[in-house]
């Protein structure tokens, strides 16, 4: 195995090892305190998805990469068919986010992440001569998407919407797309969204409070907590499994994990885990640097973009400098769909960096 494919892993262990301190120690304080804010038996549950993603990473990183590229409509048409199952059971708190089965569940919109790149990863490779161009280099991808796009925010899943199009069109302009078309694109979006916040429409009662308490500056309580829980961190935090105010921060084992991190491992942990997530990214853009195949490329900047965009999104919220959002962080966040995707993906990148010729 290639160095940095070794690299690869050994940095991915440790993201994870991470998650699965920070986790044990959540449950653990939460059975010695009395906040309820922290579902019991969590780290056997996140152990479980665990094994199922390392299962997921050891298959996909024997399965030749080209049968991804191959396959790529498959992936598109089986999203958009995993998008609209949910409607074929009654809706969980309000949403169709989910597919129930009993004891499974699986959230769609994370397949559909992984399915968008690998669709525009085989794209940009077929049409990699004409990227430059309006139609070819940036309509059709686009239109692509857009049912995608549509399907997960009519789940509501504002959050995962949002980050497949940044990633979709950072994908884009990263292989030839002419930044004008991306950045009006961006915009025109944004000022839709603006406007559907001040007028009431498109969006969801929550959705339109969020946005409006981020525009005038009220903190909401969770990012109140979570900001609370990172002062109470400071420098180099309480310890592992120590301090309680991470306990009374809602979602704190999925969307607002590293208020947890804050608290116990303090600024020098948070630091680190960014660094480990910059590193991590490093690694596999060098796996691909020199690799003659366009869809290495762009799966591999895909898959990185989408790893920066959701740590980012994810500090950004606990921080209290985006309006509070959905966005798990990788390897790290409990949570089995986006565990399960984020490690079959790896596994993919894996098996780029040991396919031979095609790489360097």
């Amino acid at each position: 195995m290639p160095s940095h494919a070794l690299a690869l892993l050994i940095i991915t262990a440790v993201l994870i090892a991470v998650g699965l301190v920070v986790i044990s120690s959540l449950e653990v304080s939460a059975k010695m305190n009395l906040y309820g804010g922290v579902a019991r038996e969590i780290f056997r549950s996140h152990v479980t998805k665990l094994v199922v993603g390392v299962v997921l990473l050891v298959i996909t990183s024997f399965v030749d990469y080209r049968y991804h590229e191959k396959y790529a409509w498959f992936y598109y048409v089986l999203a958009i068919f995993l998008l609209v199952l949910p409607y074929a059971f009654p809706p969980v708190a309000g949403s169709r986010r989910w597919i129930l089965l009993g004891n499974f569940s699986f959230q769609p919109s994370e397949f559909a992440k992984f399915a968008l790149i690998v669709c525009c990863g085989a794209y940009i490779k077929k049409h990699q001569d004409r990227m430059r161009s309006f139609v070819d280099g940036f309509l059709k991808p686009f239109l692509m998407a857009i049912p995608v796009l549509i399907l997960v925010f009519l789940e509501p899943d504002l959050s995962s919407c949002i980050v497949i199009m940044l990633v979709v069109m950072l994908m884009l302009y990263s292989h030839g797309t002419r930044l004008i078309y991306v950045l009006s694109t961006l915009a025109s979006l944004g000022f839709l969204f603006i406007a559907a916040q001040k007028f009431g429409i498109l969006l969801k009662g929550y959705q339109i409070s969020r946005l409006k308490a981020f525009f005038t500056g009220d903190l909401p309580d969770q990012v109140m907590q979570a900001v609370r829980a990172l002062k109470e961190g400071g420098l180099v935090g309480k310890g592992v499994g120590l301090g309680e105010v991470k306990l009374s921060v809602p979602a704190v084992v999925t969307d607002f994990v590293f208020a947890a991190i804050g608290e116990e491992l303090g600024l020098v942990g948070i630091i680190a885990v960014v660094l480990l997530f910059f590193l991590l990214v490093w690694t596999m853009l060098k796996l691909v640097e020199s690799s003659r195949d366009v869809f290495v490329t762009s799966f591999v900047s895909g898959l990185s973009l989408l790893i920066m965009v959701q740590v980012l999104v994810n500090l950004g919220v606990v921080a209290g400098m985006f309006p509070v959002t959905g966005v798990t962080l990788p390897f790290i966040s409990y949570g089995g769909s986006s565990m399960a995707v984020m490690m079959a993906s790896l596994g993919v990148v894996v098996n780029m960096a040991t396919s031979g010729s095609e790489i360097g």
